[in-house]
């Protein structure tokens, strides 16, 4: 699976249960990037994406178990350490903020290795940073 994660510059998800931010932009470059493949999160995260008409999602309380290879997951409210070995890449869409948090991706960067860095301007951040990481130990050389 490919996994989405909103993050802020201390890797933050949520603050006080909520996210810390949103981008309806940055929404729609994710619907786009799925190329039409199942985008799976749960019913929290899809307040975001409800009024954007997309057929590729799938509302699920146990998403992260249900997806498959090749499926993407949308990730603010969950760890994800568990799931560390069935992650194809890691997508990281970072505000270039530092918000208040208390819950923070639970992934070590340093077991994972950043094949791509796009930037995109959203419609409440200038400037979104998309990472996309795969796991070191998946690397082909």
């Amino acid at each position: 699976m490919h996994v989405i994660v909103c993050v802020d510059d201390r890797m933050g998800m949520l603050f006080n249960n909520r996210r810390q931010s949103r981008d309806s932009i940055l929404n729609e470059y994710l619907l786009n990037k799925t190329n039409g493949n199942t985008l799976y999160m749960n019913s929290y995260s899809y307040k975001l994406f409800k009024d954007l008409n997309a057929s590729n999602i799938e509302v699920s309380e146990d998403f992260l178990n249900q997806a498959n290879i090749g499926d993407y997951c949308f990730v603010e409210d969950k760890e994800l350490s568990f799931y560390n070995d069935q992650i194809e890449t890691l997508i990281l869409c970072k505000w270039n903020r530092a918000y208040p948090g208390d819950f923070y991706l639970d992934l070590d960067l340093n077991d994972w290795f950043k094949v791509q860095t796009t930037f995109i301007t959203g419609s409440s951040h200038d400037n979104i940073e998309i990472e996309v990481y795969i796991h070191a130990n998946k690397q082909t050389i």
